[in-house]
């Protein structure tokens, strides 16, 4: 029996660093296992797409005791040959908990022909079948069935092929949004409570959330396998674990830290989490319009002021448990001001620049006779001037004596 799941991300060589440290099997299939790194890069920018997702994860699991290392990794390059035909893709065997498993690591540039690795929900389930089609071949077990990721009642997919989007799905869109930000299951929780109105509630295996518009509640196995209470604590464990294991591999972090380089990077990172944070933002208010939609698609956005729905303004505010909070009002704030003291500084620059060039203006306010004295006294001046100039050419013009001509001689 053979189990698959799918992720992806955004640092293609993270996620091979820790699929390679635990490996007991390694095989690459259109790449070398260990120049993965270099080459998958290359491809993406070859193509000039190594930005947003980089590589692909699949993790394929077997029953305890069923296959052995080399058999596993030896199936998981044949899935791989399939469902990545002109990718680079490497099969790490994992054999660190009680069950045999594959860690598939796809490059997300076809090498071939530059396009995006198809990541769509028919193709997950299409992978499913591929592997389980592997597994009978080698008379190993399969699955009977999975559970959806995502589960729609009748009355849900009615309202999704009208184009609108129910209660539920509504709740789902805010659960997909904020595990991707939180980073614990209780934040995640709390996120959920304080900043959307959601009540959660948890009771043994199950976990309940309420909607804050019509109080109608659902359990998260009725939104599907990936709501489910143990499946959102495994996801939040497994970050935190993934975390550590990074902390981990660079023990020379604490030494380099006070370093001017370090302070630089580390600035650098906070300004691109704060543009993140901006950028999601904006995403959210998205769902917080969408969730104040009922049942029948009509909208019923509330009038009150006392932010109990999930579109409230206290949903416009991230809240995380980091104390940083970026305040756009007060930056805002704080730049109008500055600007009001540069506007000052230059008009009390032009009043004395305009004082020098006109130091007799107090004067002649005080004597109105004044600059009329002053222009005749000017003129006078230049009158003189121009006498004095006459008689200089007119002492040049004077015709040469012939006795001075002779004596001269």
């Amino acid at each position: 029996m053979a189990t698959i799941q799918r992720s992806n991300t955004k640092v293609a060589n993270k996620l091979i660093s820790y699929a390679e440290r635990r490996a007991e099997v390694r095989e690459g299939l259109n790449c070398p296992a260990e120049y993965a790194k270099s080459q998958m890069k290359a491809t993406r920018e070859l193509w000039g797409k190594n930005e947003g997702i980089q590589a692909h994860h699949i993790i394929q699991s077997f029953k305890p005791g069923e296959v052995t290392p080399e058999q596993a990794n030896e199936i998981g390059q044949e899935l791989a040959k399939e469902i990545a035909k002109g990718h680079e893709a490497v099969v790490y065997t994992h054999t660190d908990k009680d069950h045999v498993h594959n860690h598939i690591i796809i490059n997300s540039v076809n090498y071939e022909n530059g396009r995006k690795y198809n990541a769509s929900k028919e193709e997950l389930y299409r992978i499913r079948e591929v592997s389980d089609r592997l597994c009978q071949e080698r008379n190993l077990s399969v699955v009977k069935g999975y559970t959806a990721p995502t589960r729609y009642t009748l009355a849900e997919k009615s309202l999704l092929e009208k184009g609108k989007d129910s209660w539920k799905d509504e709740i789902r869109q805010v659960i997909d949004y904020e595990r991707q930000y939180s980073k614990t299951y209780e934040d995640f929780k709390h996120s959920l409570t304080e900043k959307y109105g959601i009540e959660v509630k948890e009771r043994g295996k199950n976990i309940t959330f309420t909607h804050p518009d019509n109080g109608m509640k659902v359990r998260g196995s009725r939104l599907g396998n990936s709501y489910e209470k143990e499946k959102l604590e495994y996801e939040f464990e497994r970050q935190i674990k993934q975390r550590k294991d990074e902390r981990g591999q660079e023990p020379g972090n604490i030494g380099l830290s006070h370093s001017p380089e370090s302070r630089e990077q580390r600035d650098h990172a906070a300004g691109e989490r704060v543009a993140e944070e901006l950028g999601g933002q904006s995403k959210a208010d998205g769902h917080f319009e969408r969730l104040r939609q009922c049942s029948d698609g009509q909208a019923s956005r509330s009038e009150s002021n006392d932010g109990s729905g999930i579109g409230a303004d206290k949903g416009n505010q991230r809240n995380h448990s980091t104390g940083n909070d970026f305040d756009i009002e007060q930056a805002r704030a704080a730049l109008a001001g500055e600007q009001r003291s540069l506007a000052e500084g230059f008009g009390k620059w032009q009043e004395r620049n305009d004082a020098k060039q006109r130091p007799n203006d107090s004067a002649a306010s005080r004597d109105p006779k004044q600059p009329e004295q002053a222009n005749e006294r000017d003129k006078n001046l230049h009158a003189d001037r121009n006498q004095e100039h006459e008689k200089q050419r007119a002492r040049q013009r004077k015709p040469v004596r012939t006795q001075d001509f002779e004596l001269d001689r």
